[in-house]
């Protein structure tokens, strides 16, 4: 047993090799900054191996202890609390494989390491049946290894006794809550007649909330419906538009599979986006925005202003103010982007859902405009289509530009495919069969030959509430759509 005859107690830098495990990096183990210095005990009975040990090992951040001996190791071990134990094998007396053994069994957080020579297996194998040893240290040692090994042991050491704290905090804190729980039991006995008492009181007061809810709901379709009112006071036109606008919207956003209630405020946007053009003159909206003079380009782009200015004291519709106020913003400014706050605007209210929303609303109102600035005009079937193909074009004319390029190509199959289910043949209905989506395929009168919807006007709900009302006055004519 023991180094080599030529091991003196000079510096041995270069003298010992083969640590198991040596590749493996110490982690930063979860100290306990109030704990004492961890101790590490080294047990050899030759005393120039431990004089070896204590130069290796000096300045290290643990309390350095030596024995000579099984018995004298014991002794210090039942004495003090052992953070790593480093062993011999071949001792006089108890020996390592004796001595881990009894660690093992009365101080099992303390870290065992056994050093034996390259060839005693059997020593080995003992040691793991009966120390349950960390790592072994083979005779000879290299230093950087040895320091690294014990390194590792102090992690782990430091690592068992984290999780001992960690579980005695666990119960402690476990026999609280269950203290606590039994206070909570007794307290939910006196509670139960209270809660009993309070149940009939609470229900009550949910179905009060359901019906304030539903007068509430009432309320802001109301305003809506209100505000449209309001509109229709001014160019009769600016009202079809919107809600031409509301119901391609719609049906865009549910082609787009887009959140169902984001497509609910696009809708409402749709339907206020020109409230603030109910003064505008009428010629305005018979030409393309290309063509506006110097008043009616500023009343144009001031137009979203005030139209969410008008909205902005009514809190519910919030959100559709922000729609209107930034549908015509261009796609390529690169300053109206998601994730960058813009004129006033949080980064947070610019996210990406909210800016594809605008350009949705942009797309379809453009598209849109080219058909009311045909208003009053006879169209036949091919007219109809002239328009759809121009709309058509000023789309595409501003992908890349003024839109999305993704949605102005997805926005022109999705049209594309409509227009070619409209070459089908016109079919009359009677106003009970007139559904959401359907599009007339003549202008609609009243008896007395008054307009009161014109060619292509795609129905929406709002339309039909209108049309009842002129066919409990007056009656319709015969009501044509496209099949």
């Amino acid at each position: 047993m023991g180094l080599e005859d030529e091991i003196t107690e000079v510096d041995s830098g270069e003298l010992y090799s083969d640590v198991t495990d040596a590749d493996e990096e110490p982690g930063d183990p979860l100290v306990d900054e109030s704990a004492p210095e961890p101790k590490v005990l080294f047990v050899d009975d030759e005393h120039h191996i431990l004089k070896a040990v204590r130069r290796l090992f000096v300045d290290r951040d643990f309390e350095l202890l030596t024995a000579e001996s099984g018995e004298e190791a014991l002794e210090i071990v039942k004495a003090n609390p052992i953070a790593v134990l480093v062993s011999d094998q071949r001792m006089p007396g108890i020996s390592g494989t004796e001595l881990l053994d009894f660690v093992r069994k009365n101080n099992p957080n303390t870290i065992r390491i056994m050093l034996t020579g390259n060839n005693d297996i059997s020593t080995a194998l003992e040691a793991i049946n009966r120390g349950a040893v960390f790592r072994f240290v083979t005779k000879p040692w290299s230093h950087d290894d040895f320091l690294h090994t014990i390194d590792l042991a102090l992690e782990q050491y430091h690592l068992r006794e984290s999780k001992d704290r960690n579980e005695r905090r666990i119960a402690a804190q476990n026999k609280e809550l269950q203290q606590l729980n039994d206070k909570l039991r007794d307290f939910n006995e006196q509670l139960e007649d209270r809660v009993q008492e309070r149940t009939k009181e609470v229900v009550a007061k949910k179905k009060e909330v359901a019906r304030l809810y539903g007068e509430l709901q009432q309320s802001f379709d109301g305003v809506i419906k209100a505000l449209l009112c309001i509109m229709e006071l001014g160019e009769i036109h600016v009202v079809e538009h919107c809600q031409r606008t509301a119901e391609r919207v719609r049906r865009f956003g549910e082609h787009l599979g887009i959140d169902a209630e984001l497509n609910r405020e696009l809708e409402r946007a749709a339907l206020l986006h020109w409230i603030g053009l109910i003064n505008a003159s009428a010629p305005l909206f018979r030409k393309p925005i290309e063509e506006f003079d110097a008043v009616e380009t500023a009343t144009w782009e001031f137009h979203p202003l005030l139209g969410q200015q008008a909205l902005r004291h009514v809190p519910a519709l919030h959100d559709v103010g922000r729609f209107i106020l930034y549908y015509l913003h261009r796609y390529d400014d690169r300053d109206f982007q998601p994730g960058a706050p813009f004129s006033g605007a949080s980064a947070e209210e610019m996210d990406e859902e909210f800016i594809r929303g605008c350009q949705i609303l942009g797309i379809c109102s453009a598209f849109e405009q080219v058909k009311t600035s045909r208003q009053g005009a006879t169209t036949g079937d091919s007219e109809s289509r002239s328009w759809v193909q121009e709309g058509l074009r000023v789309i595409s004319e501003g992908s890349g530009g003024r839109f999305d390029p993704d949605l102005v190509r997805r926005f022109k199959d999705w049209v594309g495919r409509k227009l070619e289910s409209t070459r089908g043949r016109q079919v009359v209905i009677s106003f009970d069969e007139l559904e959401s989506g359907m599009v007339l395929a003549r202008p609609l009168e009243t008896e007395q030959g008054i307009p009161v919807a014109p060619r292509d006007m795609i129905i929406t709900e709002e339309l039909i509430e209108r049309l009842e009302r002129f066919r409990d006055s007056n009656g319709l004519k015969e009501i044509h759509v496209w099949e």
